[in-house]
């Protein structure tokens, strides 16, 4: 078995000295970075890499042959493995930059999805439905239309009927702040006596506290329960109510108790509608992973919080589509009600496409004074 050394700039011209050398059936050994870039250990005869793989798995009274190069047969495997690696890493690279060879454009729209927090399915199953033709700012309209019709919205913020509404979600996202805003816009159009308000909250410190003093200032009553049967009650006595909000413990996305929570929601004897608050300036995965495990509980639509706090809102979008979830109201401050608005498709997604030009611009002001500092030297 002839085993060699092959050094070279990169992995391409690394494997095209193997290929030269040693012809098509080499078998690559070993690869990895050094100083002046890529080494490849290879073989050019595949039958005795075989012969040697399998003398080393046989007991050990049976002597395997030498390797040369002091190869080591029981790393043998390993270094097969890291080549299929390497061999599936320069395919796929080398499949992209044929597919963005071949369409430009789409390559274009795609990375500019990509930079907006959009998963890579939602945006490829968009632009490969676009016409294979046009210019980039023309198809790039016609990407951000695809997007807001798939963007699902409550028109009015509410189903219509809606009594009762309970917000949930994990720590930190602005439940309690959100269920202010929403008795207060149910005061001013409906007026107090109208509006009733009910915390589950039993573990946060003062989060009571903060809705008790939401109520005093909204002047409405507010009941605080610790399980199902106490959450009936209250419902009942507020029966005569228009509008009852239901504010619950703020919980890790992982936290059983979270989900003990949405059951004892959905088996109220009053039909409650179950927003999940979702907070635009959480990671995507987080997100992602809350509204699958939620989701799947009977979540009626979704609010979208502290957009005035976030760096991006794609990824939130791009997890509520996949997760055909509506959208029933966006938050973007602290004010009581006045920062919270229905959801409207055509804003959130020309809010997410506004985030990106400015990234955009602001790569290119590095660029920009590269270029003046050049000029100037």
């Amino acid at each position: 078995m002839n085993i060699r050394r092959f050094n070279a700039r990169d992995s391409r011209s690394a494997l095209a000295l193997v290929r030269e050398e040693l012809g098509a059936e080499a078998v690559i050994l070993s690869n990895r970075r050094v100083a002046d870039g890529v080494e490849v250990v290879a073989a050019c005869n595949l039958e005795a890499v075989e012969q040697a793989a399998a003398v080393s798995e046989q007991p050990a009274a049976v002597v395997a042959p030498p390797v040369e190069n002091e190869l080591g047969m029981a790393q043998l495997q390993n270094e097969l493995a890291n080549l299929r690696s390497l061999l599936e890493t320069e395919l796929q690279q080398r499949n992209w930059r044929d597919s963005a060879a071949k369409a430009p454009v789409r390559a274009t729209l795609n990375q500019r999805l990509a930079r907006m927090g959009f998963s890579r399915a939602l945006s490829e199953g968009i632009t490969d439905a676009l016409p294979a033709s046009g210019g980039l700012e023309a198809l790039w309209q016609r990407t951000l239309a695809a997007l807001e019709a798939r963007l699902l919205t409550l028109p009015d913020g509410l189903p219509g009927g809606t009594r009762v509404v309970a917000c949930v979600g994990t720590t930190g996202v602005g439940k309690t702040s959100t269920i202010a805003k929403l008795a207060g816009r149910a005061v001013l159009s409906h007026g107090r006596e109208q509006v009733g308000l009910i915390t589950m909250d039993q573990y946060r410190i003062g989060g009571q506290e903060q809705l008790a003093t939401f109520a005093t200032l909204l002047d409405v009553p507010l009941q605080s329960v610790s399980d199902g049967p106490e959450l009936y009650a209250a419902l009942r006595d507020f029966r005569n109510r228009r509008h009852i909000f239901v504010d619950t413990a703020g919980m890790g996305q992982r936290d059983p108790r979270l989900l003990q929570q949405i059951e004892v929601l959905r088996h109220s004897p009053i039909p409650v509608t179950v927003l999940g608050v979702l907070s635009a300036s959480v990671g995507v995965a987080p997100t992602r992973e809350l509204v699958h495990s939620l989701g799947r509980q009977g979540l009626s639509g979704a609010i979208i919080t502290k957009l005035d706090e976030a760096a991006g809102v794609g990824g939130t979008l791009d997890t509520l589509i996949r997760a055909q979830l509506p959208v029933a109201y966006t938050s973007s401050g602290q004010r009581v009600p006045d920062d919270l608005q229905p959801a409207r498709a055509g804003e959130l997604i020309a809010l997410a496409a506004d985030w990106l030009r400015q990234r955009r611009r602001a790569d290119a002001v590095p660029s920009s004074r590269a270029g003046m500092t050049a000029m100037a030297s």
